[in-house]
């Protein structure tokens, strides 16, 4: 996948894996599992952040080509 243009579409991932890794692990932490704790904070980071990057890339792709008209 090749990375957007703007700064801001580069940066909901890592926004949106965070806040999901947040709240996936605290309701967690008073289990006194640590280790599965953390195994599904990472679980929901990195699922959080590849499925927003390929809803971003969808959406640009399908934008991109659609967008204006074609030059001959």
């Amino acid at each position: 996948m090749s990375e957007p243009e703007s700064p801001v579409l580069r940066l909901i991932p890592y926004l949106a894996a965070i806040t999901a890794a947040v709240f996936i692990t605290l309701p967690r932490l008073g289990d006194g599992n640590l280790l599965i704790t953390l195994l599904y904070g990472a679980v929901a980071y990195f699922g959080a952040y590849y499925i927003v990057k390929l809803i971003i890339h969808v959406i640009i792709t399908r934008f991109d080509a659609g967008d204006g008209e074609q030059q001959p």
